[in-house]
């Protein structure tokens, strides 16, 4: 298992190294936090929080080259609607927009890679992450 915290938060990765293809992970995302934007080419990954909301991204490209983006308010009362899908080569991000940590699993088809994972700042693919008041 790897395990990493930071201001952002606790990762528990691959906590279940022996299913072989892929990681299983568990992370605590501290209130206030957005971990956003990247995408990796080789692995989906499918999310899904039990305890808390978070609010997620997911889109093709940067808001200036024509991208939208798919916004998902996923929290422990969705959980049973069954975890958020998000393609290989989909940029995503989560936002914890809430005053309470939320818990976030997720799946990754491969086993984790660095290589593999790109990187774009919140500023450069230009969506905005605040919530919207209606």
């Amino acid at each position: 298992m790897r395990f990493h915290q930071d201001d952002r938060g606790v990762r528990y990765c691959d906590i279940f190294p022996e299913i072989g293809k892929g990681d299983i992970n568990v992370t605590i995302v501290y209130p206030g936090t957005i971990a956003a934007w990247h995408r990796h080419q080789k692995q989906d990954d499918y999310q899904i929080v039990v305890k808390g909301a978070l609010k997620i991204g997911v889109c093709d490209k940067p808001k200036s080259e024509g991208g939208t983006v798919r916004w998902y308010f996923s929290s422990e009362r969705s959980a049973k609607d069954g975890p958020i899908h998000i393609p290989a080569g989909m940029w995503h991000g989560s936002y914890n927009f809430t005053n309470e940590p939320a818990v976030l699993i997720y799946h990754i088809t491969n086993k984790w890679d660095g290589t593999d994972e790109e990187r774009m700042s919140i500023e450069d693919m230009g969506f905005d992450w605040r919530r919207e008041m209606k």
